[in-house]
């Protein structure tokens, strides 16, 4: 546990300094702690605790006053213990949340459509005008199996495709 502390005010004794290592091996327990910086200042009457950890994604931070060292101590790593638990907890509750799925209308319903094959617009198909031969050039240098353009001689939208057995085919539209 690699804790930094910094007093102002007072000397760090070794009671405080033992104190406070029991202390934060309770917030060590929860999660892996990367750092931990521990300043205390007396002014006044009063002893401000201020506990400042890091662990790989977060911080946590707490500031408390007392008129006791000790119990300044127990309030800010208290404090800081149950932000750790709050994120952990957190983080858990995001990994076993699934995306969220909305309800419409009534079982039936749902299940009359999941039960065919549904219908997913990719993209929009621009019609252009050309031959049939600009046709076959266009689909022959495209990654696409098809496409649809629009026939200059007789104004008719056509499909064109490529079959398996390596010819075309075409397919007509009769408006």
């Amino acid at each position: 546990m690699n804790v930094a502390y910094t007093t102002r005010g007072f000397e760090l004794t070794d009671q405080i300094k033992r104190y406070s290592q029991q202390k934060l091996r309770k917030i060590e327990s929860l999660d892996e702690l990367i750092d931990i910086a521990l300043t205390l200042e007396h002014s006044r009457h009063l002893y401000k605790a201020e506990l400042l950890v890091h662990n790989r994604n977060a911080r946590f931070n707490a500031i408390e006053s007392t008129p006791d060292v000790f119990k300044s101590i127990n309030a800010v790593v208290d404090k800081v213990q149950k932000q750790v638990k709050r994120h952990k907890e957190k983080l858990i509750g995001r990994k076993r949340k699934g995306p969220e799925r909305r309800r419409t209308g009534t079982v039936e319903a749902s299940a009359e459509i999941s039960a065919g094959p549904r219908i997913i617009r990719a993209r929009k198909q621009d019609v252009k005008p050309m031959s049939q031969e600009e046709a076959v050039l266009q689909l022959e240098s495209r990654k696409e199996p098809f496409l649809v353009f629009r026939d200059t001689k007789t104004d008719r939208i056509i499909l064109l495709f490529r079959r398996k057995d390596g010819n075309y085919g075409l397919i007509d539209s009769e408006i």
